[in-house]
């Protein structure tokens, strides 16, 4: 289980909804899964009184993929590999590889978009930001060669 500070209360209606870290959670017992006998945390809200399983929160919970198999989703397509390579390779569903990829892809966008908000910076500082993002990663490829 990761940290606790982590996770966030997943009850739309607690005033602690989506907010980590705020001290509201406490470990509230464990479960086993049957499929890999696997133990689980349960967590529980001490504002609202909600508990839920340390999975509640992932992004892909209810995929019943394993974590490592979810990363050799996302890195062999991330290397260049089709949705139908990967499927084929991996022995998945092409439909189901492609939805964790668009998953995924969802999460990245929402995060990075969320970031540079939360950092209030101009179109110009933006422009710069990216500029220097650029000309470092092609001085870390050129060092690279």
């Amino acid at each position: 289980m990761q940290d606790i500070k982590n996770y966030f209360c997943p009850h739309p209606h607690c005033k602690h909804y989506g907010l980590r870290g705020s001290g509201n959670l406490v470990k509230a017992g464990t479960y086993t899964l049957k499929a890999t006998g696997e133990k689980k945390q349960m967590l529980k809200c001490t504002v609202c009184g909600i508990r839920f399983s340390e999975t509640q929160n992932a992004l892909f919970a209810g995929y019943h993929y394993s974590e490592q198999t979810i990363q050799n989703i996302i890195v062999s397509v991330a290397s260049g590999n089709s949705v139908r390579a990967t499927a084929k390779k991996l022995g998945l569903s092409k439909d189901r590889v492609n939805s964790i990829v668009l998953k995924a892809w969802s999460y990245a966008d929402m995060m990075l978009s969320s970031l540079l908000r939360s950092l209030h910076l101009n179109e110009n500082q933006l422009d710069d930001f990216w500029l220097f993002v650029q000309k470092n990663a092609r001085r870390k490829n050129k060092n690279n060669n």
